[in-house]
């Protein structure tokens, strides 16, 4: 080996996993962009191709910088496209039309309820208990319903759009949740033999279904108050209902077609078809006017079609891989959707007051929930420490009436509710997601006990003292 290739091998030995994704990213979406550039006029300033480019460049930049100093990326990718959408001539230059906002959101909420759908295990669930679905259904539903009434109260909401935000808010992020856990295992702390490591995650992935089917529910009534009283009523569980039997079809039709072997190229089939099956769900749902059937069947069919092929670590891999660039995007655009000229100094006053209020009452429905466990009470205070993050569903569903809204063309003050939802989901991912994680990192020595290691320390000072006397002999 020369010294020119030991050099490299020693530098990108070095350098983190992270930095070389992010750099292999990097030069992809510049050869895409450049080649665009060349080929089209799209992609000049002012272009959407150009616009797309300059936010998900930066915003992966942006969440790269801040996961170094161990503050959740998508803060810094939030915060990359409200910056974009408000500095004038920034702004100019990198407009993007409102129905492709739209349109790629929606892509990037496929994605994340489908990467939602292939990690949930129910038999987690099972082997946990009813512990999981008190933590799931408790804290979720209390959060929703405390917000909802002082959304009225103080945000003058109507009563539908108050429990659609409260909805949106109430749920917690696996994506936060699960590095924390990560690294708190690391530090030594026992959180897998008391199953809180299996209760959160699987509480919070569970927890997602559930508020994001309420939410759901509310959006149907929501945008069907031009019909008939018999129809509002019955719109949100019969788009509940189509979503479960049209997402367990899909999911059923994955477990045959493609046949079932171990060849890798079955397992490329089934990543594009579930890929393509989820966007014709969710396009096809909303053409339909069924809008929360489309991303519920999306959760059903990704849960089914795992379920049948048993474990299908490719087709999670090019899901998760998708994230990657799906997460800058979704983030980005959200926050390109906040305005400042919309936003007052009492809306935002009013706002914390909510978000303040609701988590006070989500933090004692969680302790709560979890109170018929085995768990002691400080550790009880911990995972209710565990659920204040809240950041990918926000992102997702938050900005999703505001994409209805524009397809539909709908009037002005549906607009404005939309908007709100859009504000008060960027506001409560800015202040619940690194007061989430830093309660749980620097709380966990005062409610949580370390793993006993005198035992692998002793172990380690009888071996030195071996290799002490293997050299004495030597000498």
């Amino acid at each position: 080996m020369t010294d020119v290739q030991s050099c490299q091998g020693c530098f990108f030995k070095r350098c983190p996993d992270r930095v070389l994704k992010v750099f292999a990213y990097f030069i992809l979406i510049t050869a895409l962009y450049i080649t665009c550039f060349v080929t089209t006029t799209l992609s000049k300033p002012g272009g959407p191709i150009f616009s797309l480019f300059v936010l998900v460049l930066l915003a992966l930049v942006a969440g790269l910088l801040l996961k170094i100093v161990r503050i959740p990326p998508m803060l810094g990718m939030l915060l990359v496209g409200i910056a974009l959408s408000n500095i004038p001539k920034v702004k100019e230059w990198t407009s993007l039309d409102a129905k492709i906002s739209s349109d790629l959101k929606t892509i990037s909420l496929m994605i994340i309820l489908m990467k939602g759908g292939l990690s949930l295990d129910i038999m987690d669930i099972k082997r946990v208990g009813f512990a999981v679905i008190r933590l799931a259904f408790l804290p979720c539903f209390v959060e929703a319903t405390v917000f909802a009434i002082m959304s009225v109260l103080l945000l003058k909401l109507p009563w539908i759009w108050a429990f659609l935000l409260g909805f949106v808010i109430a749920a917690v992020t696996p994506a936060i949740i699960v590095p924390c856990l990560d690294e708190l295992k690391k530090r030594k702390f026992k959180i897998e033999e008391n199953n809180i490591t299996t209760m959160l995650i699987s509480a919070s992935s569970f927890d997602d279904v559930v508020a994001i089917s309420a939410y759901m529910v509310c959006l149907s009534s929501a945008f069907s108050s031009d019909k008939p009283l018999y129809l509002q009523i019955i719109q949100g569980p019969l788009e509940i209902l189509i979503g479960i039997a049209l997402g367990t079809l899909l999911g059923i039709v994955l477990w045959v077609i493609p046949p079932a072997n171990s060849d890798k190229v079955d397992s490329r089939i089934r990543s594009a078809l579930i890929l393509v099956l989820g966007l014709c769900s969710v396009f096809g749902m909303s053409h339909l006017n069924f809008n929360g059937s489309g991303p519920l069947s999306v959760i059903v069919m990704s849960l089914t079609a795992i379920k049948g092929w048993g474990e299908d670590q490719l087709v999670t891999d090019v899901v998760d891989k998708l994230w990657i660039l799906g997460e800058p995007l979704l983030f980005g655009l959200v926050g390109r959707d906040i305005q400042f000229e919309f936003i007052t100094l009492e809306i935002l006053w009013k706002t914390l007051i909510v978000i303040f209020v609701a988590l006070f009452f989500r933090l004692g429905a969680a302790f709560a929930a979890v109170s018929w466990t085995s768990l002691t009470v400080k550790e009880k205070i911990f995972v209710s420490f565990s659920w204040i993050p809240k950041a990918t569903v926000q992102a997702a569903i938050g900005s999703y009436a505001l994409a209805v809204a524009v397809e539909k063309d709908a009037d002005e003050i549906v607009v404005e509710y939309s908007r709100t939802i859009v504000t008060v989901a960027v506001l409560i991912i800015l202040i619940s997601a690194p007061l989430g994680s830093i309660l749980m990192y620097f709380t966990a020595p005062l409610l949580l006990e370390r793993i006993d290691t005198g035992h692998c320390q002793l172990a380690e000072g009888e071996e030195e003292e071996e290799d002490e006397q293997e050299n004495d002999e030597n000498v």
